[in-house]
């Protein structure tokens, strides 16, 4: 079973995904900002994180950018702001704006993950 890390502070999103992938029969750990996700990420073994990157204390970016000191899991950009960010800065990172039609998420993911 492989184990998505969904981190987002707009609760409604994060649990939509969750119970989504929990469908699907992913196992979803889910993280209300960056730090939190940190925590989460050393503790679980990650196949995939799905991260927004306007989040308090610790955003997307200051989160990406510490997991690629020790990781190259696959990290998929969840945002409203995609003109923020610049995919092509690093390694295995792919971005797809928010939609309440949560398909072209679910097919990223599988693609990524081969699934």
């Amino acid at each position: 079973m492989k184990t998505l890390l969904i981190v987002d502070d707009d609760d409604n999103i994060r649990l939509l995904m969750r119970d989504e992938f929990c469908d699907l029969n992913y196992n979803v750990i889910t993280a209300v900002n960056g730090e939190e996700a940190l925590i989460s990420f050393s503790e679980e073994d990650v196949d995939l994180v799905i991260l927004d990157l306007r989040m308090p204390k610790l955003d997307g970016v200051q989160f990406l950018e510490r997991i690629r000191k020790t990781s190259k899991v696959p990290i998929i950009i969840y945002t409203a702001n995609p003109g923020a960010f610049n995919v092509g800065d690093y390694e295995s990172v792919e971005m797809l704006t928010k939609s309440p039609d949560t398909g072209n998420l679910l097919k990223l993911v599988e693609t990524t993950l081969n699934v």
